[in-house]
């Protein structure tokens, strides 16, 4: 009843006020305060509940009532009772399910608001994805994916940013995710309290943001949301949906009731007019899941827009007194984020005609890294919070990378109807997954357990569907008629040496195991292959592009529970060409009774890779590098490389995490009992050091690849192998942690510290996104004066590719192999979060504790009581670490960044001997005929229809990366596609792919005097070669001629 009731009241409503309402109508004066009200609702894609629990209704409602469902519904139909309401809309994935139960005639009235701007679009993406935990590939994916649903169903192309609910902002969601992407502006609620604090006094919550030292004309604008109030509410006391107090409603009030209500609300105007310097301010009307009842948001928003214009015109609300003396006059109007924006650059362009004195929006440099909402509140545990599912992310980015390369160079009869069934591709599922796993509190790790289930559950069905799709093609080009015989797998496992097909398939020499390597980058590489047996023995491995065998022993897999047995071969590939792949087979010749690898008698087989360097130490050397060992404890002492020679030292610890249970805060604080938790960082005390994690002794074991150092630890939870292989020019540590123990009842924040004889002062650099490099200094930021309360946690920072430190003698530099979080809190230290188990919620709003456990949960009440079960999970993960000379940090950790995320796609078959005949053209492949020059990768190559192709292009070195790799290149866009068909056009487009680059020139507004474009007027009439500079991505559609 209470919705019909307010639904009539709304439309009596509507002849009152229709003089009075409008839309998109500021007046250009600087005496008038325009005030924009833009209703939006902010849809969580998974959170509390999962991505179908909040679109439909009635699901879950014990934890809450959410439906996206109702929201979009009731709000069409609100937008269609008058004309000047407006509403925003954000998460696509929503939009997109909702579009599909939709007949035709719903359809066109969306299509009628839409271009009535009534209904508008911002950001665009298949969700609002994360910042500090993602990767720019996921980011690109992601926004793609909403941006084509936009463009196909409503031809509709975002113009501005909406980030309202991540925990930080970061340097490339300005210069790419904004600028690159088309948007003018981007828009969001949170910063740190301090920079927010300083930008309320200064009038500085707006203003321009550069932050790449690269890219050119990357200058937009930002803002903040919610007032400036550090959110995206709306004015405090004025929330009027559904499930805020009724109070707050303006419905049925007295007039003098109302009036009251209504100065209250322009003296908030004032405070908010008060924080920026001219006089445009947004009201951002809505919060999480509101609409639901529209009708009732708008009714009371009509109201509150109608009456203070027709209190102000008849002199019964006095605005001058309110808000003088810089605004004599209100202005008040339903708007849209693009309007804003629009009027906010007619601001600046006054200001540049003038030469104005008027205070000048600041240009920002940096990011919004770390977030903190308090003294003790860093949000900076998610950067590492739920591993686990960010390993998993990154080998789903990097699948679908090499999935849809396979797909365009194979895939020569199953082309679907692509403008009729996006998702009857076999790829389309693992791209919603993916676009749904970037949100931000999906990657992140702030999610509810059920919910982060939930999402490992999507990656994993999505990346078994396109596994099922490129190894039908692989199998068909390698094995031709004869494809049926050998059906080639993948093992999700093999990072846990688990692949039963290759242990099943070298049980014996009656069968083969044949290994297909697949390279996604555009370069040749190699790598070593550690590929499962079934037993010790002998085995013999032929390269089937030019039949050269090698025999070489199994040894017992690293890592290991002691009641299990498992072995490896390991094989180094040799060159796998650019976008192709290389075959090898493997076949057990004899069980092996000499000693296991393990032994000395093995380890004094090569005494020129492995010496004792001292009474104490042992000396490994490849061809790269020497690095000396403990060689009782494994510890890492010294490395010399490249010429460069440092002490270099590794040590595990952990601290204890703050639970106000027992734990009290040792500096005054808005909230001492401030937890540490899913989102938060927060040590027990303040200035904690590491409680240390002793090695007790270490194996050195030999191969033919390289050696390795197994290094056991008093506490048996955590496990290490480092790994110097011969061909590669890291160090390679691969470790193990869990289940971490609790027993203590303290949650534990385990962390990594390489310590190096290097001069850094308190200076080390992270990347953005794996992007540009950011420079950090301990205990400091750019904006502002930082007040120190957090020493450890407020020095932390999201590390998603690469984090390093140089002097003017040596540089150290660590790649990851998934976001973490990592700091330098001491001179010539670099510190990286590997894992986090907690005892106690952060009351930041997931409202359960970031306690992961092998069971899952029970059900959530009343169906259950949400206990943890099992005991705490176990995980595995790489950093490779890279030593050389000095201030060639950037350089070091560039030559891993993209090998480690698009790593080689490993398939096996077995057959029985003798295999079925294999040309040996069939057996290597190659999708270029050149590689890509050494500082280029290949983002993009994916088909859009049966001649049209999307390719991406990226330059991987900033400008100060390096003196020669830092340089534009040339790339012949003709040879990626040789061995497809001849390319006919070639059409650059943003960043998206949305829109051409060329017609984003003509309506993009330019914030500074730097207004050269630069991508166009690179494509040469010579052929199709395009110019790439530092740091540059740049999308095409090429399409190729009629076959």
């Amino acid at each position: 009843m209470r919705s019909s009731f307010a639904f009539s009241f709304a439309s009596l409503l509507l002849c009152f006020t229709a003089a009075e309402l409008q839309k998109y109508n500021a007046i250009d004066s600087d005496h008038v305060l325009n005030v924009h009200v833009v209703p939006h609702s902010h849809d969580d894609v998974g959170w509390l509940k999962t991505v179908e629990q909040y679109y439909y209704p009635d699901q879950n409602c014990s934890i809450s009532p959410n439906s996206v469902q109702k929201i979009l519904s009731t709000t069409i139909d609100a937008l269609q009772q008058n004309e000047a309401r407006t509403f925003v809309v954000v998460e696509i994935k929503f939009f997109a399910m909702w579009w599909k139960e939709q007949n035709d005639a719903v359809k066109d009235t969306v299509r009628f608001l839409v271009a009535n701007q009534q209904l508008t679009f911002v950001n665009g993406g298949w969700c609002m994805h994360d910042e500090a935990a993602t990767h720019f590939m996921g980011m690109i994916d992601q926004m793609t994916t909403g941006h084509t649903f936009l463009e196909r169903e409503l031809g509709y192309i975002p113009k501005v940013g909406w980030q309202l609910d991540p925990f930080g902002h970061s340097a490339t969601q300005a210069s790419l995710m904004t600028s690159k992407m088309g948007f003018d502006a981007v828009y969001f609620g949170r910063i740190d309290y301090q920079d927010l604090a300083l930008r309320h006094l200064t009038q500085h919550c707006e203003g321009l943001w550069n932050a790449s030292t690269s890219l050119e004309d990357t200058t937009v604008f930002w803002g903040l949301t919610g007032s400036y109030s550090g959110n995206y509410g709306p004015p405090k006391g004025f929330c009027f949906d559904a499930y805020c107090d009724s109070k707050e409603r303006l419905l049925g009030l007295t007039d003098d009731a109302l009036l009251e209500r209504l100065k209250d609300f322009v003296q908030q105007l004032r405070a908010q007019s008060d924080r920026t310097s001219d006089n445009h301010i947004m009201l951002t009307m809505g919060e999480d899941f509101n609409y639901m009842d529209a009708a009732t948001n708008f009714a009371n928003l009509d109201l509150l827009i109608a009456k203070l214009m027709i209190y102000q015109h008849s002199g019964r609300l006095d605005v001058p007194s309110f808000l003088g003396p810089r605004h004599s006059r209100l202005n008040i109007f339903y708007s849209s984020p693009d309007y804003y924006t629009q009027q906010k650059h007619k601001v600046w362009k006054r200001r540049q005609d003038r030469l104005s004195n008027e205070t000048e929006w600041r240009t920002k440099t940096d990011d919004f890294f770390p977030y903190s909402s308090c003294e003790n509140c860093f949000w900076t545990g998610y950067y590492t919070s739920r591993t686990s599912f960010k390993r998993l992310e990154r080998e789903a980015s990097s699948l679908l990378l090499a999935s849809r390369q396979i797909d365009v160079f194979m895939n020569k009869e199953e082309l679907p109807e692509f403008n009729k069934c996006d998702w009857c591709h076999p790829l389309y599922e693992l791209e919603d997954a993916l676009g749904v796993a970037q949100h931000h509190d999906g990657v992140s790790g702030t999610a509810k357990q059920h919910v982060a289930d939930d999402y490992a559950k999507r990656l994993s069905s999505g990346m078994h569907r396109a596994i099922a799709h490129v190894s039908r093609l692989l199998s068909k080009n390698i094995y031709a008629e004869n494809s049926t015989a050998v059906q080639l797998q993948y093992c999700p496992l093999l990072n846990e040496t688990i692949c039963s097909i290759a242990e099943e398939a070298t049980k014996s020499n009656g069968t083969s195991l044949h290994v297909v390597v697949y390279n996604p980058l555009g370069q040749n590489r190699s790598t070593v292959l550690r590929i499962p047996v079934a037993s010790l023995a002998c085995y013999e491995i032929t390269d089937l592009s030019n039949n050269i065998s090698i025999c070489d022993h199994s040894i017992r897999a690293a890592m290991q529970p002691a009641d299990t047995s498992r072995y490896v071969v390991y094989y180094d590939t040799g060159s796998v060409p650019p976008l192709g792949y290389k075959t090898f087979q493997i076949i057990k010749q004899c069980d092996c009774t000499s000693p296991d690898s393990s032994s000395l008698a093995i380890i004094q087989q090569e005494r020129r890779r492995l010496r004792k360097a001292s009474s104490t130490t042992i000396a490994i050397t490849n061809d790269f590098m020497t690095v000396e060992f403990d060689s009782i404890t494994g510890q890492m002492k010294r490395a010399v490389s490249d010429g460069t020679e440092i002490d270099l030292v590794q040590e595990w610890g952990y601290y204890t995490s703050f639970d106000s249970r027992w734990d009290n805060s040792e500096v005054p604080a808005i909230d001492p009992t401030q937890n540490s938790g899913a989102y938060i960082f927060r040590p027990s005390t303040p200035t904690q050091d590491i409680h240390h994690l002793l090695p007790r002794k270490a194996t050195v074991v030999d191969t033919s690849q390289g050696a390795e150092v197994r290094i056991e630890f008093h506490q048996n939870w955590i496990r290490q192998t480092t790994r110097l292989f011969h061909s590669q020019p890291i160090i390679e540590v691969e470790y193990e942690i869990g289940p971490i123990p609790i027993d203590d009842l303290r949650g534990k924040e385990i962390v990594t510290r390489y310590r190096a004889s290097i001069g850094s002062k308190s200076v080390f650099y992270t990347d953005s996104n794996g992007r540009e490099f950011i420079r950090r200094q301990r205990n400091y930021r750019p904006s502002w004066d930082l007040d120190v309360f957090e020493p450890v946690a407020g020095n932390f920072y999201p590390v998603n590719t690469a984090i390093f430190l140089q002097d003017q003698n040596a540089s150290l530099s660590v790649v990851v192999d998934r976001s973490q979080g990592g700091s330098s809190l001491q001179d010539g230290t670099l510190e990286l979060m590997v894992q986090r188990r907690n005892l106690a919620d952060d009351a930041k709003g997931v409202g359960e504790p970031l306690n992961e456990t092998s069971g899952g949960m029970t059900p959530y009440p009343p169906y259950g009581n949400a206990e943890r079960v099992g005991d705490g999970v176990i995980i595995r993960g790489t950093h490779r670490i890279m030593i050389g000379k000095g201030l060639n940090g950037a350089k070091l950790a560039r030559s891993m960044m993209d090998s480690a995320f698009a790593e080689p796609l490993v398939f096996f078959g077995k057959c029985a001997n003798p295999c079925p005949a294999m040309s040996q053209s069939a057996s290597f492949f190659s999708g270029l005929s050149t590689g890509l020059p050494e500082n280029v990768m290949l983002i993009t190559f994916a088909r859009l229809s049966i001649s049209k192709y999307l390719l991406r292009l990226g330059h991987q070195y900033g400008v100060d990366d390096d003196d020669e790799l830092a340089e534009p290149v040339n790339v012949d866009i003709g040879t990626l596609f040789l061995g497809i068909g001849e390319v006919y056009t070639i059409v650059e487009m943003t960043l998206s792919g949305n829109q051409k680059w060329e017609s984003l020139q003509k309506t993009k507004l330019h914030w500074s005097h730097e207004t050269r474009s630069t991508s166009n007027e690179d494509i040469s009439n010579k052929g199709n070669m395009v110019v790439l500079r530092p740091m540059e991505i740049r999308t095409f559609h090429v399409t190729l001629k009629a076959q």
